[in-house]
């Protein structure tokens, strides 16, 4: 499974008001001409914003909310882990046999007790970690701490 970051999923659709032409010159005729104009540039603006940014703003929100993140971040840092550990055993075994390595029943017992221990170690430790963090970021988002601007670049300049 892919690192896939959910802010980086939002779809917007391309800005219409981008494509808005607005007169400067406007601003010199008659007499409510700049007025106008400012009025025009703040429809445009605010029209601009609920479509590029509000996404991002009501996903920050459900993020907020969500109560299964926390579960849900340990679980995947937990299993990652657990892959990893298996990934790295599964080399270690291939490794000794292409030396012809072999190992006693007692020296594989043990070694697999340890592995046992370490890998149930660091799962729980990666489970914990992520769930502190998605807790984190929750209070964050909150109490507005990780607003629009601290979103990666690449990921609002697409």
């Amino acid at each position: 499974m892919q690192y896939q970051p959910t802010l980086g999923q939002i779809n917007y659709s391309p800005s219409k008001v981008a494509q808005e032409r607005v007169d400067p010159n406007q601003a010199m005729r008659g007499n409510q001409g700049a007025s106008e104009l400012l009025g025009q540039l703040n429809r445009a603006q605010w029209a601009d914003w609920k479509n590029r940014f509000a996404p991002y703003v009501d996903e920050l929100a459900r993020l907020a909310e969500d109560n299964n993140a926390p579960g849900t971040a340990a679980a995947n840092a937990s299993s990652a882990v657990g892959l990893a550990f298996d990934s790295s055993q599964e080399g270690l075994a291939q490794q000794r046999q292409s030396y012809g390595i072999s190992q006693t029943p007692q020296q594989k017992a043990a070694e697999e007790r340890r592995m046992n221990i370490e890998r149930s170690a660091s799962m729980v430790s990666a489970g914990n970690e992520a769930r502190i963090s998605a807790q984190d970021r929750q209070q964050s988002i909150l109490a507005g701490g990780m607003g629009l601007s601290n979103i990666p670049d690449k990921v609002m300049n697409q």
